[in-house]
Formats: C-alpha cells, structure tokens, sequence
C-alpha cells in the first residue's frame, strides 16, 4: 500500500479480530498519554497541564498558604508531587516553540503562586 498523495485523506484501516471490527479513531487515551494519529502532542501536553493543575489546586490549603512551612520544603512538594504528573512519559514527545512557552508560563505561575509572588 503506498503512502497518501499530499493533502488526501488515508482510507481507514478494517481490523477484524474473530468476528468483530474495531473501529479506527484519530485519538485515545492510553496509560494517561493521549495518542493521535497526526503524532503532534498538543492534546497530551494539555492533559498533562491539567492533571498538574489538579494536584497543584488540591494542595493549595494544607500547603502552598500555610506561611509556617518553609519555601523549599513546598519547592520540593512542587516537584515531587506536581512536576512529576505534568512530565509523565514527557521524553517521548517532540516539543516546538510552543509546547515550551506553555510549559514554562505554568512552571513560572506554579512557582509564583507557591512563593505568594504577585505581579
């Protein structure tokens, strides 16, 4: 089978397995990372922003606005527990410009807030 002419839509593929077809779609969920068949990561990267604003947002008063635990003791929190779900399974994506604008505006407002800095 050759490879589509320019800006042509592929046929879908017909899997069988036994006597059932499965359906082709464009994207899917799969162990958390958000797979498409255009291979960009926009819809992965904005997942991933979300789940780290969820686990930032739920530490928000046992955390980030108790003034008696130290700024490194939440810095490394930040990372350990926010950080981590933002960046799960990061190393396979191809990044642009974009993609690390994105997440530096959340890593810099991430910080910001922690640190009670506002502008």
């Amino acid at each position: 089978m050759f490879q589509p002419a320019g800006q042509s839509t592929p046929a879908q593929p017909v899997i069988k397995a036994g006597d059932t077809t499965i359906k082709a779609v464009d994207k899917f969920c799969y162990l958390g990372s958000i797979l498409s068949s255009d291979a960009l990561v926009d819809d992965d990267i904005s997942t991933r922003l979300s789940k780290a604003s969820s686990a930032l947002g739920r530490l928000i008063k046992r955390l980030w606005n108790d003034h008696g635990i130290r700024l490194d003791t939440k810095v490394a929190v930040y990372k350990a527990a926010v950080l981590t779900s933002l960046l799960y399974e990061s190393e396979s994506w191809v990044l642009y410009g974009r993609h690390v604008a994105k997440l530096e505006q959340f890593h810099t407002r991430c910080l910001r807030r922690i640190a009670h800095v506002k502008w």
